[in-house]
């Protein structure tokens, strides 16, 4: 047993060097998915309206599985890039790089539009009432634009990661975030002489947290003298029509799969819808909780991503596999504190957004409970990561797809429909099979870890 553990120390990334880019991944992560929507979510609280709170919550599910439809493309990317890297092939990596952010520029603006004209029929969909839909129409218009900018913004980060430099975006993500949160205060709450927006002001904030991000991404990237071997040219000048469509093919997958499990967010909270507004308030405000907590296996999967990558391009096939190892245990160790803290502190945490103590009964049982199911989604997490970093996709696209076609939608389906009196239990219940549902999956990836077929694809 020593000996096998001294063989995975030793074999890979260091715990010390992956730990170095988990840091400031997590924070990045923090930055970008957990840290604005909780502060945005306080402040939108401070206004004491259960209808603002709740119908902010139920479009921001609807943006987060946006996002995570943008996300597929500098995953693929990082894949192709830490490939071209690994292998010291620095200026097929920055050509990458440039068709990189005419991909993501692209697909941005189309889901711009979409958006935009579509946000009333969006709404009726997510089952808001009409005194949320009147509120959360212009909010969603306004935030079209920030879904843009974030598709644009992930093509830079996706190249700062491929080279194995996570401490830029961490430092860039930490300057948008104290931007947005200096104007959403300012312009949510009306402070500083400045009219009180409400939530149109939360849109605005993003924007220009957007914009500056962007700036200095693009700055830093053609200023980085360790960065001149990857580019005779600006970036942007590298596109390759037959560089897109390999992008666009391999992200095709990683979108459905990751589309079927954030449009599993969408679909609970269309069965959340009719237990009224405290239930969606209450599902708002768990989801935001819940992301801070598992904030650890989420900077880990981001980071098994292209260290797998590198490993595969360099052909060191047990690194890979060693590596992987460690991260889980690492990511299980540090879910395992942050967990707890939230079981054990559970009410404290959802007064924090709950002023008028209208939905913390609802909330703080049920976010115990969803507390310890979260421990089966880390699993499934980061076994996905490394499977895309070994350009396995079309692996986890399958899994995730079928797993909640098949599984997840019939059954909170079916309970939504049940005659529960009990709101907590029927709550519980239904979010807690989405848990179970990633616990599903999370096994189907890893008997595909143990078999050898993921580590030799080609992409």
């Amino acid at each position: 047993m020593k000996e096998q553990i001294n063989k995975i120390l030793k074999s890979g990334d260091s715990v010390k060097d992956i730990l170095s880019y988990w840091l400031p991944e997590m924070i990045s992560n923090a930055m970008l998915i957990s840290l604005p929507p909780i502060i945005d979510s306080y402040i939108i609280s401070s206004l004491e309206s259960t209808t603002t709170y709740g119908t902010l919550g139920m479009v921001n599910n609807f943006l987060a599985f946006l996002i995570k439809l943008a996300e597929a493309i500098p995953v693929a990317a990082i894949a192709i890039m830490g490939r071209h890297n690994g292998a010291q092939e620095y200026e097929e990596c920055g050509h990458d790089f440039g068709s990189t952010f005419w991909t993501t520029t692209l697909i941005g603006l189309t889901f711009f539009f979409l958006i935009f004209f579509g946000s009333a029929p969006i709404l009726q969909f997510m089952g808001l009432s009409s005194k949320m839909i009147l509120q959360g129409l212009p909010f969603l218009r306004l935030k079209s634009m920030s879904v843009l900018l974030i598709f644009v913004s992930l093509g830079f980060f996706a190249f700062m990661r491929a080279v194995k430099n996570t401490k830029a975006p961490m430092v860039i993500y930490m300057i948008g975030n104290i931007v947005f949160v200096l104007l959403d205060y300012t312009l949510v709450l009306g402070k500083f002489g400045f009219k009180q927006m409400g939530l149109d002001g939360s849109a605005y904030a993003t924007i220009f947290q957007y914009i500056v991000m962007i700036t200095i991404a693009f700055f830093y990237i053609i200023n980085k003298k360790e960065y001149k071997k990857y580019f005779a040219q600006m970036f942007f000048n590298y596109f390759s029509k037959e560089k897109f469509l390999k992008i666009i093919k391999l992200s095709l997958p990683i979108m459905l799969d990751k589309g079927s499990l954030a449009g599993s967010y969408v679909l609970l909270a269309k069965a959340i819808a009719p237990l009224g507004k405290y239930a969606m308030a209450s599902y708002g405000c768990i989801r935001d909780l819940e992301r801070f907590a598992f904030l650890p296996a989420i900077g880990f999967a981001s980071v098994i991503t292209f260290l797998v990558s590198n490993r595969l391009g360099a052909k060191d096939y047990d690194g890979a596999k060693n590596n992987i190892k460690k991260v889980m245990i690492l990511a299980a160790t540090m879910l395992a504190i942050t967990l707890s803290v939230l079981c054990i502190y559970a009410e404290k945490f959802v007064q924090i957004f709950d002023h008028k103590n209208k939905f913390t009964d609802l909330a703080a049982p049920a976010l115990v409970f969803i507390s310890i199911l979260v421990v089966f989604d880390f699993v499934q997490l980061i076994l996905a990561g490394a499977l895309r970093g070994a350009g396995d996709v079309t692996s986890v696209m399958k899994v995730r797809f079928f797993s909640c076609l098949l599984f997840f939608t019939p059954v909170v389906t079916l309970i939504s429909h049940m005659n529960i009196e009990n709101q907590v239990l029927k709550f519980v219940l239904i979010y807690g099979s989405f848990y179970i549902n990633n616990g599903i999956m999370g096994l189907f990836f890893l008997k595909r870890i143990k078999s050898a077929k993921w580590q030799h694809k080609e992409i």
